[in-house]
């Protein structure tokens, strides 16, 4: 993998789609809690039923083992029979009773009565009576002649308090069976009206997700971040996200280069930002709401030139975006167009001037007038001579010294008199970018002082130029219509021109370059007479010699 490449893991693409699994899976946990809660419920309605039954039969058991009947057939002699009394009037109880059997039983657990007339006279079946004959009362599943029951049993006292018997009172867990299943039945109906509720409430969440995530399955968003972070990591400009609240959301790795330690700022993901945020034009929101563009940020002595862009949702102010570069790198490039534009400019009208003698030229050798020629020839020398010999002798730096003859031959085609006068020798400079901006700011005072003379009947143009303790001053002065006073405190900002839209920018320029090495720049003009700008700028020569040594050198020559 290529150097100083980050790699970030590429999502994969799932066959479901998010608001299907998500309805899938929510219903399957509603019918899975829903399985548990009716195996838990039917037994615990099971439980609540059987309690329910035991307390009923041996509350009917005490009840009967108290009754005068029982306690008479208790103690008679008779034995047991199918047509007895008792029988016929415990057969009556049983079925006004709805219970299975009651059942009577002597001290040797004989069946005194029974549903089934066969089985009276017979021993107890199921073995739990004995409690009964030594006097408990209590309840208990067994089985007996008629199957699984439940039972209850409560022992029987003659007037003396002996225990003479006991009676057993039943209810099969067949009959309770209907019971169980109706039960069962409305259970049942209660959860698939959950579960039709659930499964409702599924598909309302899976439309839900799917609108909250604006129709993108996780694989859409998941692959939109990876492409994010390698975008942002790309990008040359800082970003910084804030939330509504103006706390960092996201800073990439330009914006960290370009900010040095953003700890000495506090800028950190979760931390509030304090800097580089516009102010807010309303007293409820941090941030403010109007976007801004190429707007100018001061941090830690550095200059940034960036975008602010708001981002609302649903009519709310819900952050922001923030884009910068630094303005020094912006101000090279506009610096270095510049200069390639004036250097255009001034070779193209050196090269209509040329072309214009070359005519001449031309013509007189068609017509073979030598003299004429000869002459011509020696006043375009002299000319030029006397021109350009100032410029070459005074300035020694040749880009500037070729820029200012291009620049009056501009001139001359416009029919502006340009005068170039440099009290002290101007030697080389020791570095290209001084030259450069030199070269802009010459150019886009000479541009604006050019416009400033459209209606002047004698246009003229004077720069003149001094280095003396390494800085260079430059005055440019034009008898132009002047700037009004009211327009003279705005003359160096962004956008302001009296010459249309899209202008602004050359004076704008001036001052950016001559702040960012700390020079100074002065304007002095009254309507109708004309403008002086002065300006001051670092010029270290190329072999370190000062002013005063150039011109003592230029003196002995």
């Amino acid at each position: 993998m290529p150097p100083n490449v980050n790699e970030y893991p590429w999502p994969r693409k799932s066959p479901v789609r998010l608001n299907t699994l998500a309805a899938l899976l929510a219903f399957i946990t509603i019918m899975a809690s829903l399985v548990v809660a009716y195996g838990v419920f039917s037994d615990q309605l099971w439980r609540g039923i059987t309690r329910v039954q035991q307390d009923r039969v041996v509350n009917v058991a005490t009840t009967l083992s108290r009754s005068r009947e029982v306690i008479e057939a208790l103690t008679s002699d008779a034995p047991p029979s199918s047509n007895s009394d008792i029988e016929q009037r415990m057969e009556a109880l049983r079925e006004l009773l709805n219970v299975n059997f009651i059942v009577i039983v002597d001290p040797q657990s004989i069946r005194l009565t029974h549903p089934n007339r066969q089985w009276i006279g017979h021993h107890f079946r199921g073995g739990d009576e004995g409690p009964a004959l030594q006097g408990k009362r209590y309840a208990s599943t067994a089985i007996g002649t008629l199957g699984t029951s439940i039972r209850g049993f409560a022992p029987v006292h003659n007037d003396a308090g002996d225990i003479i018997g006991a009676v057993s009172v039943g209810v099969t867990l067949s009959h309770l069976a209907p019971l169980r299943a109706a039960s069962h039945k409305r259970l049942l109906f209660l959860f698939l009206a959950i579960l039709v509720i659930g499964g409702l409430g599924s598909a309302w969440l899976a439309r839900t997700i799917r609108r909250r995530l604006m129709g993108m399955e996780p694989d859409d968003i998941a692959r939109l971040v990876a492409e994010r972070r390698v975008t942002l990591d790309a990008i040359h400009e800082g970003v910084i996200a804030v939330d509504a609240n103006a706390h960092v959301t996201l800073i990439n790795p330009a914006a960290r280069s370009l900010l040095g330690d953003i700890s000495v700022h506090n800028i950190r993901v979760g931390e509030k930002l304090e800097v580089l945020l516009p102010a807010s034009h309303q007293a409820h929101q941090v941030l403010s709401d109007r976007a801004m563009i190429n707007r100018r940020m001061q941090l830690g002595g550095q200059s940034f030139l960036g975008n602010y862009q708001p981002m609302q949702a649903d009519g709310r102010l819900v952050g922001a975006v923030m884009t910068f570069r630094d303005s020094h790198e912006m101000q090279a490039l506009a610096e270095e167009l510049t200069g390639v534009k004036r250097y255009a400019e001034a070779l193209r009208a050196t090269t209509h001037e040329f072309k214009n003698k070359l005519h001449v030229i031309l013509g007189l050798a068609q017509l073979e007038d030598l003299p004429a020629l000869r002459q011509y020839l020696q006043e375009l020398v002299d000319y030029r001579h006397a021109v350009s010999e100032s410029i070459v002798e005074r300035v020694r730096e040749p880009v500037l010294a070729g820029f200012l003859i291009g620049k009056q031959s501009e001139a001359r085609e416009k029919g502006i008199t340009l005068s170039v006068e440099a009290e002290t020798p101007i030697p080389p400079a020791s570095d290209g970018a001084t030259v450069h901006a030199l070269v802009s700011i010459i150019g886009n005072l000479l541009e604006n002082a050019f416009e400033a003379l459209d209606t002047s009947d004698d246009p003229r143009v004077a720069i003149h130029m001094a280095l003396e303790s390494r800085t260079l001053s430059l005055q440019i002065q034009d008898n132009g219509a002047g700037i009004a006073l009211a327009r003279q405190t705005h003359i160096f900002e962004h956008g302001v021109s009296s010459k249309g839209e899209r202008r602004g920018l050359g004076l704008f320029l001036v001052r950016e370059q001559v702040d960012a090495v700390e020079g100074s720049l002065s304007l002095y003009s009254s309507p109708g007479q004309g403008t002086l700008i002065e300006v001051s700028y670092p010029y270290r020569p190329a072999n370190g010699a000062s002013s005063a040594d150039a011109a003592s050198r230029q003196t002995r020559q």
